[in-house]
C-alpha cells in the first residue's frame, strides 16, 4: 500500500489525549490520540511532523467560510491530517475530508455535586415521603378499623398509643381473648415488625455515610440551574458540541449553547481552575471518554455523570480535500477499529489515570464510619424535643390538678 513517507499532522497537545515531551535528549509520546498516530505511522511505514494552531482550537466556522484552529489548517493546507478526537460534522465535511471513523462516542455531561443532606434530618431518611405519609395514614386509621370490626371497649387514642408503641417493640397491654381479635393484632404485629426492622437496618448506614443530594440528572435540569445562577456551564473552545448545542431545535439547549459563548465559559483540560476554584458550582458537557478522564483528575466523588445523551458523535482523522491515501489510511483504521484497538487503548488510558489518582486516595484514614456528634444531632433534637414537650405536659397537668383542687 502506497502511503507518503512523511507527515505533516495537526495536533492540540493536552494532556491524556495528546502528549508530547522530551527527556534526556529522546521525543516521547503520550495520551490515546498521540498512541493511535504513532500506530498508524508504524503500519504505514511514515515519519510525521507536528505542528499546533495558535489559537489552541478544534475548528469554528467563520461568517467568511474560513475554519480557525485544527480544521482551518486542514483547509489552508498547512498540515496533511489533523487528529485531536476531530467529529465529523456537516459544516466540517465542506470544508475538509475525514476518514472512516475511528471510534463513537456519546455526549453528555459531569456534574458538580449540590453537597450532602444535613444529618439533623437523618431520622427521617431511612424511608421516602409517601412511604412516611403511608406509615401515617395507616397509623391512624388502623385504630378506627380495629375497634369497629373487633367492637373493643376501648378509646381510639388509647389504642392508637399502643399501636404507635408497637413499632418500638413495646408490648400491647389490650386483653386479647378471642381468636379473630388474636389474628387481627398478630398480623399488625408482623407489619410494624418489618416496618422497625426496615427502619433500623438502613439507619446506621444513613448516620455513618452522609447523604448526597440529588444531582442534575439531564439537559432540562442544567438548562433551568444555568438560569438560576446556581451552576455554570463548561465546554471546550471551537468544539463541534458547541455548534450543536446553538443550532438544536430545543430551546433549553439553545439557551445554553448561547450562554457558554457569551460567557466565554470554556476549559482548558490542562488547566482546570475554572472548575475547581470557582465558588459556583460548574458543570462540563464533552464526550464521554474525555469526560471519564476529568473525573480522573477532579473529586470523582464530587461530581456525577448524567445518563442523559445528547448525541453521539464519530470521531475521525481530518484530511486535506487532496490527500493522495484516503483509502489506503481507511483500510487501516477500519482494520484497528474492527480489531478492538482504538478500545484497548481508551481502557489502558482510564487505567494508567486511575491508578495515578489512586496513590493519593488511600493516604489519608477514612473516618467516614466513625460517628460523631453532629452525625447523631437528628436523634439528639428528637430526645431533647421529646423532653421538652413532656415537661409541658406535666406542668400543666399539674397546673390543672392544683386548680381543681383549689376549687
Amino acid at each position: 500500500m502506497y502511503f507518503p513517507s512523511t507527515v505533516i499532522i495537526g495536533i492540540i497537545p493536552n494532556e491524556n489525549v495528546f502528549e508530547t515531551r522530551v527527556e534526556n535528549g529522546t521525543f516521547h509520546l503520550g495520551g490515546i490520540e498521540a498512541r493511535f498516530m504513532d500506530l498508524l505511522s508504524k503500519i504505514l511505514k511514515f515519519k510525521y511532523h507536528l505542528k499546533s494552531p495558535y489559537d489552541g482550537e478544534f475548528g469554528t466556522l467563520h461568517e467568511n467560510g474560513s475554519w480557525s484552529g485544527l480544521i482551518g489548517m486542514v483547509q489552508r493546507k498547512e498540515v496533511d491530517i489533523a487528529l485531536n478526537l476531530l467529529s465529523i460534522t456537516e459544516d466540517r465535511i465542506k470544508a475538509v475530508d475525514f476518514s472512516e471513523p475511528y471510534t463513537l462516542q456519546d455526549v453528555t455531561f459531569i456534574v458538580r455535586k449540590p453537597g450532602i443532606l444535613p444529618p439533623t434530618w437523618s431520622l427521617l431518611y431511612p424511608f421516602d415521603i409517601i412511604s412516611w405519609i403511608s406509615i401515617a395514614v395507616v397509623l391512624a386509621v388502623a385504630p378506627i378499623i380495629l375497634i369497629c370490626f373487633l367492637k373493643l371497649k376501648i378509646s381510639h387514642q388509647k389504642l392508637f398509643l399502643e399501636l404507635l408503641g408497637s413499632f418500638s417493640k413495646q408490648p400491647l397491654t389490650i386483653g386479647i381473648r378471642s381468636v379473630r381479635s388474636r389474628l387481627a393484632f398478630n398480623l399488625w404485629w408482623f407489619f410494624a415488625l418489618i416496618i422497625s426492622m426496615c427502619y433500623s437496618s438502613a439507619l446506621l448506614s444513613f448516620i455513618t455515610i452522609p447523604l448526597q443530594k440529588e444531582p442534575l440528572k439531564n439537559f432540562a435540569e442544567l438548562s433551568q440551574a444555568v438560569r438560576k445562577g446556581t451552576y455554570r456551564c463548561f465546554s471546550l473552545k471551537g468544539s463541534s458540541i458547541l455548534s450543536i448545542l446553538q443550532t438544536s431545535r430545543q430551546e433549553h439547549l439553545r439557551f445554553l449553547g448561547k450562554i457558554i459563548d457569551d460567557n466565554k465559559w470554556y476549559y482548558n483540560f490542562n488547566k482546570l481552575e475554572c472548575l475547581t476554584n470557582s465558588k459556583i458550582r460548574g458543570a462540563v458537557i464533552d464526550n464521554e471518554f474525555k469526560l471519564k478522564l476529568l473525573l480522573g483528575k477532579l473529586d470523582f466523588e464530587s461530581y456525577a455523570m448524567s445518563k442523559d445523551i445528547l448525541i453521539s458523535l464519530n470521531f475521525a482523522v481530518a484530511l486535506r480535500k487532496d490527500f493522495c491515501c484516503k483509502s489506503t489510511l481507511n483500510t487501516v483504521i477500519s482494520r484497528l477499529r474492527a480489531a478492538g484497538l482504538y478500545a484497548k487503548l481508551e481502557k489502558e488510558e482510564w487505567l494508567r489515570i486511575w491508578i495515578s489518582r489512586s496513590k493519593t486516595i488511600f493516604q489519608d484514614i477514612d473516618d467516614s464510619m466513625v460517628l460523631s456528634v453532629s452525625d447523631i444531632s437528628g436523634a439528639l433534637i428528637f430526645l431533647a424535643t421529646g423532653f421538652v414537650v413532656s415537661s409541658i405536659v406535666l406542668t400543666c397537668e399539674n397546673i390543672y390538678f392544683y386548680l381543681n383542687l383549689c376549687r
